[in-house]
């Protein structure tokens, strides 16, 4: 099945163009004229590759990049822009995304494009096991001793807030008072906030003993989102 990519660009013109260029390599391009359309267009299908122009409108690429890899850790995101700029080269690094200048005119896009669709398929992120949602209010919670959010919850895993200055242990117990539970947590992903001086875990929750999984899922039943 050919790969499907998602293009998100606000220039009609150079949306249409680079949807051609990338059909004509046979590839299936569904594409986005702003942000708030990738975002509903990300959460409808499963993408091979996200390419998305830096500017769009009131927000930008790197934002959009952010969001998807909450659900989608390990996808390709090429970040496509005018001019260079390093700084943005450098915020886009830790998301794993690459940056292209004038994708229609540099010899190095299409080649970029078939190697980021060559990498082994991943296995899917264990945190998108279960439906998550989105807490109304960040619960309070601590890893070590040290204070952290909740930002998204589920029976099976769990989106953190830490503190930019703490360490984000590969396996963690996650002391929560609201549950009235110590939930074991391993490390899927990481990213930095695009709002704030926090880094985000995403986390799959070990199995718990029967009664404090009672409590667990009650709790999450019950959290407001």
């Amino acid at each position: 099945m050919p790969a499907l990519i998602v293009l998100v660009d606000v220039d009609r013109t150079q949306r249409q163009r680079l949807d051609r260029l990338l059909s004509e390599q046979g590839y299936l391009v569904a594409t986005a004229h702003s942000f708030h359309r990738a975002k509903e267009l990300l959460d409808s299908v499963n993408p091979d590759l996200l390419i998305t122009a830096v500017r769009l409108d009131a927000f930008n690429g790197l934002q959009l990049a952010v969001r998807t890899r909450l659900g989608r850790a390990r996808l390709p995101i090429i970040l496509t822009d005018a001019a260079l700029d390093p700084i943005l080269e450098a915020e886009a690094m830790p998301q794993g995304a690459t940056l292209v200048i004038n994708p229609l005119e540099n010899p190095e896009f299409l080649p970029g494009v078939h190697a980021a669709l060559r990498q082994p398929e991943p296995a899917p992120s264990p945190i998108r096991r279960w439906y998550r949602k989105r807490v109304r209010e960040a619960v309070d919670a601590r890893v070590a001793s040290a204070p952290v959010k909740i930002l998204d919850i589920s029976h099976g895993g769990v989106r953190l807030a830490f503190d930019d200055q703490q360490e984000v242990p590969a396996v963690f117990e996650v002391e929560v008072p609201a549950a009235r539970v110590t939930i074991r947590a391993q490390r899927v992903w990481t990213a930095q906030s695009p709002t704030s001086h926090e880094v985000w875990c995403g986390a799959e929750i070990g199995e718990l003993p029967p009664i404090d999984f009672d409590h667990w899922q009650d709790f999450v039943d019950s959290v407001q989102h």
